[in-house]
């Protein structure tokens, strides 16, 4: 930082939720150079369920009214918080050299065109790892314990008994052993389960310390084949688009359940559709998905045994500020020019 010397470093908020004078001003007591800016949207516009996996147009229609605003504060901002990212973000804000990510993902960033020689990206992975595990645990719970045909008898006036299975015994596969992965595996093992985990990184003789066993990507096959259920939770990247297609669903035990909290990108839902309905895949738990919203005609709506939800795995009751204050971390970390969390791979992300 010292070739920066007292100039202003602009730090563009561009959460809308992160805009209150408390956030501006715990920005501005980190360092006198911050200057902080919000990048504003439209009143009483639905921004919060626009989907952010790929960039819009600058400015997005929850921000037209506002389209001057917005290029000036990226114009000047060298720091960007952001979710949603514009097609052209690199020549909107030529000095941008740190974009963090309010997700774990930042995919809509690479294809945005974001360059790993000018710009570094850190994520919020790791932040809802905890509230993740508890929602794919409590949907096992759900499809195990069959709490939704209880659910049924009892608003039918029917007392019929709905036996389930144990949880203990059962094999939990997890694509993906990041912060999610290992927050899964950890809630998976305290039920007694035994859980497998397929790693990108994993080398020969590698362990965690929660999976009984670790697995590389080329043995994705032989991992599913022991599972009762398998979570998946990888990033989206070329290498893991559809890795759950038509050939792994068939590697999957018969009856097993497939959860996915990661991106609509790694499961075919063709393919799975086909497994469901020939009655190889027991169950599907779906948050996220191909095209979302997911359109009301989507075939997965009146599929059987396909339990929806509207990318919400998250709990949000404390997520902003936990990732605020990851953000407000980094930020210290920046101007001291040291080392940031949560620092993501941009090369095998795909950013050019």
């Amino acid at each position: 930082m010292s070739d920066r010397a007292d100039r202003p470093i602009v730090v563009c908020l561009g959460y809308p939720a992160l805009q209150s004078p408390t956030h501006l001003d715990r920005i501005r007591a980190i360092d006198p150079r911050y200057e902080p800016v919000a990048l504003p949207v439209d009143a009483n516009t639905d921004w919060v369920t626009a989907p952010p996996e790929k960039p819009f147009d600058e400015p997005p229609p929850w921000a037209a009214g506002v389209a001057e605003q917005r290029r000036a504060a990226l114009a000047r901002s060298e720091v960007l918080i952001a979710l949603h990212t514009s097609k052209d973000l690199m020549n909107l804000c030529p000095p941008l050299r740190w974009i963090q990510g309010v997700g774990a993902g930042v995919e809509q960033f690479a294809m945005a065109g974001v360059r790993r020689d000018q710009v570094v990206v850190t994520n919020a992975s790791g932040i809802s790892a905890g509230s993740m595990a508890e929602f794919v645990i409590g949907r096992l719970l759900s499809v195990w314990k069959r709490l939704r045909e209880a659910e049924q008898y009892q608003q039918a006036h029917q007392f019929t008994r709905t036996y389930g299975r144990t949880f203990a015994g059962s094999t939990v596969g997890i694509v993906g052993m990041g912060h999610i992965g290992d927050a899964v595996g950890q809630r998976a093992r305290a039920f007694g389960a035994r859980v497998l985990a397929s790693k990108r990184s994993y080398r020969a003789g590698a362990t965690s310390e929660f999976a009984d066993q670790l697995f590389g990507t080329d043995q994705l096959h032989e991992m599913l084949a022991e599972c009762d259920a398998v979570v998946v939770a990888a990033p989206a990247t070329d290498e893991t688009y559809h890795i759950i297609d038509a050939s792994a669903l068939s590697a999957m035990k018969k009856g097993s359940v497939l959860v996915n909290v990661a991106r609509g990108s790694l499961v075919d839902e063709a393919a799975l559709l086909d497994a469901l309905r020939n009655d190889h895949i027991g169950a599907a738990v779906l948050d996220v998905f191909e095209t979302e919203p997911l359109p009301p005609d989507h075939p997965l709506w009146e599929a059987a045994n396909v339990y929806i939800s509207a990318h919400s795995s998250v709990s949000v009751d404390r997520y902003m500020d936990d990732v605020f204050d990851l953000f407000v971390e980094n930020l210290d970390r920046y101007a001291r020019g040291e080392a940031l969390r949560n620092v993501v791979d941009m090369k095998v992300l795909g950013f050019r």
